[in-house]
C-alpha cells in the first residue's frame, strides 16, 4: 500500500488525527479540543464546536504539507451518540451524548416492538426522543457517521455505531419491526472499513489532501482501541484496566446476554465480544494513590494464592460476569499489612478478569488464548503476572492504545480488497 492513512477519534472533549504509514507504523499523533460544557441533567454538546476543532487542525496540517498524501480515513466517534441532521447534513441542533439519560420513555416504546430482546436501542431511543419531544424532523446520525456524511455527502452507518440503533450485526440487516416503522430515514449500514466515497473537491483543496483521497465507515471508540490493540486472531483478549474493567474478545461466533450487557460487534469476518465489569481502578484510588500502588506492589508476590477472595467495588451493584445489582464491595477480612490488602484487590480483579472471559465462552464465544491490555494498569508489571496466573494465558501490553490509530488501520481497509469491510 502506498500513500498514508488517517484515523480520526472524536470523542467528549476533543478529537485526536493519527497518521499510519503503508507499513502500517504510527507517524504522527496531533489533538485538537472543544469547550466541555457544564453538565446539570442531560449531557449534550453543539456539533460546530466538533467541525471547528477538526476544521482547525486538518487546515494546520495541510498547511504543513502532511496532508498531501493521504490515501483514505476512517472515524471513530463516541458510542450511542446521537444527533438529526437536515438533507444538507447540517445539525438540527445539540447532540445528545452516549450517556444522556433523554429518551427512556422512548426506549420504553422501542422495546415492546418485535424486535430481539437482546438489541441494543439506546441510541434509536435517544433519536426518538429528539423527534418526538423537540421535533426534529431530520434523519439521524452518529458522532462518526455525522463526519462521514460532512466529508462525503453520503448518510450512511457502519455495523458497529449502528449496533446501538438496533441494527442486527450477525444478519447484516435492520431488523423487520424498525425497518417497516422508520424505512428511509434509517442510514445505509457497511462494515467497518468499506469504502464509502470521496472527500468533495471543496474540502479536498481546502485541507490540502489528494483530490482521490476516499473515507472509510467508521467505528466506535472502544471498538477502534482493539483495532489500534494489535488483537487479530481468534481466542485474542483485550483487557482495559481503566476506572473499570472491559473486556473484548474476538471470537468466530457472536455471543449476547441482555441480562449481563454482554454482546458482539462486526470484527472484520469475525466477532469482537464485549463485556465490562464494576470492578477497576476506581476502588483502587479510593484507598491508595498512584504512588503508593506503585512501592506497595514492589512488596506483593505474584506467584502467591488469592486467600482473601474480594470482590473490589467502589459501590454497590455488578453487571458482569454475574448479575447482582444488590452486590456491595467485599473487601473483608483486611489485612493490617497494606501491601496484603492492596494484593488482595489485585488478585480479586485479576479472578474477575478471568471470570469474565470464562463467561464468554459458556454463552458460546471462543476461549481466550492470550490477553492485551490498555488502560493505566496494564503498566504494573506485578499486576500482569497475577493476571497472568488467573488467567491460564499470556499477558503483554497492547499495541497501540489510541482509538485514533485503530481509526486509521480501518483506513487502511478499504484500500485493501481482502480487507474487513469486503
Amino acid at each position: 500500500m502506498t500513500g498514508r492513512f488517517l484515523g480520526i477519534d472524536v470523542g467528549t472533549s476533543g478529537l485526536r488525527i493519527a497518521a499510519l504509514d503503508g507499513a502500517g507504523e504510527c507517524r504522527w499523533l496531533e489533538k485538537a479540543d472543544w469547550p466541555i460544557p457544564t453538565i446539570v441533567e442531560g449531557h449534550e454538546q453543539d456539533p460546530a464546536d466538533w467541525w471547528a476543532a477538526f476544521d482547525g487542525l486538518m487546515r494546520q496540517l495541510g498547511g504543513q504539507g502532511r496532508l498531501a498524501n493521504i490515501a483514505s480515513i476512517a472515524f471513530a466517534g463516541t458510542s450511542g451518540t446521537v444527533l438529526t441532521v437536515t438533507a444538507d447534513g447540517a445539525a438540527e441542533g445539540p447532540a445528545l451524548m452516549y450517556d444522556d439519560p433523554q429518551g427512556g420513555d422512548q426506549l420504553a416504546a422501542l422495546r415492546a416492538l418485535d424486535v430481539d430482546p437482546d438489541a441494543q436501542l439506546s441510541a434509536l431511543a435517544r433519536w426518538r426522543f429528539l423527534a418526538e419531544e423537540r421535533g426534529q424532523a431530520g434523519r439521524p446520525v452518529s458522532q462518526a457517521d455525522w463526519f462521514v456524511l460532512r466529508l462525503t455527502g453520503r448518510h450512511v452507518s457502519d455495523s458497529n455505531n449502528a449496533l446501538k440503533w438496533g441494527f442486527d450485526a450477525v444478519a447484516e440487516q435492520w431488523p423487520t419491526a424498525l425497518a417497516e416503522r422508520f424505512g428511509a430515514q434509517l442510514p445505509e449500514v457497511h462494515r467497518p472499513g468499506t469504502t464509502i466515497a470521496a472527500v468533495t473537491p471543496d474540502l479536498a483543496h481546502r485541507w490540502g489532501l489528494p483530490a482521490n483521497t476516499v473515507v472509510a465507515a467508521g467505528t466506535t471508540d472502544s471498538m477502534a482501541a482493539l483495532w489500534a490493540s494489535g488483537a487479530t486472531e481468534e481466542g485474542d483478549g483485550v483487557t482495559s484496566l481503566g476506572s473499570t474493567l472491559a473486556l473484548k474478545l474476538i471470537s468466530d461466533h457472536p455471543v449476547s446476554d441482555a441480562a449481563s450487557g454482554v454482546y458482539s460487534h462486526r470484527f472484520g469476518e469475525r466477532f469482537a465480544v464485549s463485556g465490562a465489569s464494576n470492578t477497576g481502578g476506581r476502588v483502587l484510588a479510593t484507598f491508595f494513590d498512584n504512588e503508593e500502588l506503585a512501592r506497595l506492589s514492589e512488596a506483593i508476590d505474584p506467584s502467591a494464592p488469592d486467600t482473601l477472595g474480594y470482590w473490589p467495588l467502589a459501590g454497590r451493584g455488578e453487571r458482569f460476569p454475574v448479575v447482582a445489582p444488590a452486590m456491595g464491595p467485599r473487601l473483608t477480612p483486611r489485612p493490617d499489612d497494606p501491601a496484603l490488602f492492596l494484593a488482595g484487590m489485585l488478585r480479586g480483579i485479576a479472578r474477575i478478569e478471568a471470570l469474565g472471559y470464562r463467561r464468554f465462552a459458556t454463552l458460546g464465544g471462543t476461549a481466550v488464548r492470550r490477553v492485551l491490555s490498555s488502560g493505566g494498569g496494564a503498566h504494573n508489571p506485578v499486576f500482569a503476572r497475577i493476571r497472568e496466573r488467573a488467567l491460564g494465558v499470556p499477558v503483554t501490553l497492547a499495541a497501540h492504545t489510541e482509538a485514533a490509530v485503530g481509526a486509521a488501520r480501518l483506513a487502511t481497509l478499504c484500500m485493501d480488497t481482502k480487507g474487513a469491510g469486503r
